[in-house]
């Protein structure tokens, strides 16, 4: 059991100890300080992304959006190419929208990395703060310039939805915990919300994740304090038939778990369950019916692609020692993938996957980063060579499994954009370019990896 626990607190379920959602658990601050470009080229009528709405842009207003996704106060979207999600496998990576220049950034995927696939991770909570119809503008002309751009330039759209606003959740609120996020207390709100959003990007967005790692308390706290994937299907209930009934064509996610491999229930409060249980209830409840794809979380560790958390491999070198003395599932790329597909003999879709590496990276004062951020420990045994490798060949495996319908890399860009140092930004070491945007050779090896 002690092993367990360390795989929750160490692994993905880093989050209980960083509050964040990304890959591992780990997440950027909300709305960090970020890079800003010189010049903004798809959102030129608001100031360039700061993380708060600009002094001279419009407050978000209390406005109306019709069943169709127009929103008064601002043009209605069009999208510019409209189409389905190919049948092919996808190839993907994720950039910090919306900071820093949206245009460049999409270009960097589509066009040098040759990517086909992006993520957006939609937080509710920003985009309708205040209260039911009360749109923070700004934050939907800022989706608009992404979707569009990203459109424009061949990239099929991911949207991950989630994190309910305070007024859609006051029953499941934790006032001693605000970091503790989750549904909104009646699931006819988030309905909506999801109705307006995907009507304004129909043909735009190709696949629509629903929440995000809903066995950690740290993303699916509700009134009872206990996490149930028979609740989380009841969630999918109340809002995948409208999801459907928007666009047929639209590829509908299970939110991907957080792989902890541990159950951890203080004082009667349920804060990780094991990723492996939670599936085991996720099937039993039904769920697969209610979805097209599993959404997968993948985190090699310091462990390669290849390795089956069981067949005895073992890293001598290894500094970071739990996938080596503490076996177990989780720990592996190969396994869990392998596992969550047998378990829901569905299709996997794999929203954030990489593996961390602290070499090379630098300080803002210039000086070499000699630690890893808190919990991260296995980054400092994994090279930048292996990075590349590894992210190279985790493709290769998912493309050749013939169940995984497309894989988006985490991440392209956070280090230049999180403003903290490598060593205390958990999302910087997973990152493909360096703090100055100059590529690691994990983004040589994806623009020359054959597809």
């Amino acid at each position: 059991m002690a092993a367990l626990f360390a795989l929750a607190l160490l692994g993905f379920g880093i989050c209980l100890l960083t509050g964040g959602c990304a890959i591992g658990g780990a997440q950027v601050a909300e709305e960090p300080t970020p890079f800003v470009p010189e010049v903004t080229i798809f959102a030129p009528q608001v100031t360039p992304p700061t993380g708060e709405v600009p002094a001279n842009a419009a407050p978000p207003l209390t406005a109306t959006m019709d069943p169709r996704g127009k929103i008064e106060g601002i043009d209605d979207f069009v999208c510019p190419n409209p189409r389905p999600a190919p049948a092919r496998f996808g190839y993907g990576i994720q950039s910090n929208w919306p900071v820093g220049d949206i245009g460049l950034f999409n270009s960097i995927m589509a066009e040098q990395l040759k990517m086909d696939w992006t993520k957006a991770q939609i937080r509710w909570t920003d985009f309708e703060p205040n209260g039911r119809g009360q749109y923070a503008l700004y934050k939907w002309q800022l989706l608009d310039a992404f979707t569009a751009d990203a459109n424009k330039k061949g990239l099929h759209i991911l949207f991950g939805v989630l994190d309910a606003p305070a007024w859609a959740r006051p029953q499941n609120a934790n006032p001693a915990r605000p970091d503790l996020l989750g549904p909104p207390d009646n699931y006819e709100d988030a309905r909506i919300f999801i109705e307006k959003l995907l009507a304004r990007y129909k043909g735009c967005v190709q696949a629509v994740e629903v929440w995000n790692e809903m066995n950690l308390d740290r993303e699916w706290t509700v009134a009872s304090r206990q996490i149930k994937a028979s609740d989380y299907v009841a969630f999918l209930d109340a809002v995948v038939p409208t999801i459907r009934d928007i666009d047929p064509s639209i590829i509908v996610l299970m939110g991907a778990l957080s792989p902890t491999g541990a159950n951890i229930t203080q004082d009667g409060v349920m804060q990780v369950v094991d990723d492996l249980t939670y599936m085991d209830q996720f099937v039993a409840a039904g769920g697969p019916a209610r979805v097209d794809c599993i959404g997968v979380h993948l985190n090699g560790y310091n462990l390669p692609p290849d390795k089956e958390w069981n067949e005895g491999y073992n890293d001598p070198t290894a500094t970071f020692r739990g996938p080596f003395d503490s076996p177990h599932p989780s720990w592996s790329f190969k396994s869990t993938m392998r596992l969550y597909h047998e378990k829901t003999q569905k299709p996997l879709c794999v929203t954030e996957f990489g593996w961390a590496s602290m070499e090379n990276l630098k300080r803002s004062d210039g000086s070499p980063v000699q630690g890893a951020p808190p919990g991260f420990g296995f980054a400092l045994d994994n090279t930048e060579q292996e990075q590349a490798d590894w992210i190279v060949q985790g493709f290769q495996i998912m493309r050749d499994s013939g169940y995984v319908k497309f894989a988006i890399v985490f991440n392209l860009d956070y280090i230049q954009k999180v403003g903290g140092e490598p060593d205390q930004e958990n999302v910087a070491p997973y990152s493909i370019t360096r703090r100055d945007g100059s590529p690691r050779p994990a983004f040589e090896a994806l623009k020359a990896m054959p597809r």
